[in-house]
């Protein structure tokens, strides 16, 4: 068996500027991509007004859900490459189309949401290697966690209208 590189491990080189205050960068270790702050935010503080395009019916692997139906991707492009962790920085507001520091991020730090906030039943379910200490291991939407976990997250209006509907 494959041994797991947590991501906080991996040995990031920078591929682009994005806009003025985010920088896209790839891993050595496996090639994977990721979105890194190119500045300083601090809590609760507004980093960038996004749009929606191409509005599909069906989840992708890089698409975000809106409502039940109702799936879009980034724009811009480079925002797709936001990765998950169980302990995010950043939340990806579906509503406001905006993106807001959870907690302070220093420059240089990978951006990083939690993808149950936004997805009810993720197209491509995968096992968490964010090295979080209260890691959920396995991710694979809201549906799929129990409602305590999920409280300890900010999640979008349409995951909490979801996990009203089911109880």
């Amino acid at each position: 068996m494959d041994q797991i590189i947590l991501s906080k491990d991996l040995h990031w080189e920078k591929v682009a500027l994005c806009e003025k205050n985010f920088e896209l960068k790839k891993a050595n270790e496996n090639n994977a991509h990721g979105l890194f702050a190119n500045k300083n935010f601090k809590k609760g503080e507004f980093m960038f007004q996004f749009r929606s395009k191409n509005i599909v019916s069906r989840p992708t692997y890089l698409t975000v859900q809106m409502d039940d139906n109702k799936h879009f991707s980034l724009d811009p492009d480079f925002l797709q490459y936001m990765n998950h962790s169980c302990d995010p920085n950043v939340f990806l507001d579906t509503k406001d189309l905006s993106l807001t520091a959870i907690k302070p991020i220093n420059k240089g730090e990978e951006l990083s949401f939690f993808y149950p906030s936004s997805e009810w039943d993720m197209e491509q379910p995968f096992i968490c290697n964010c090295g979080a200490l209260e890691c959920q291991r396995y991710i694979a939407g809201a549906h799929s966690m129990k409602t305590e976990a999920l409280e300890k997250y900010r999640l979008n209006e349409y995951i909490k209208r979801k996990l009203g509907e089911a109880r």
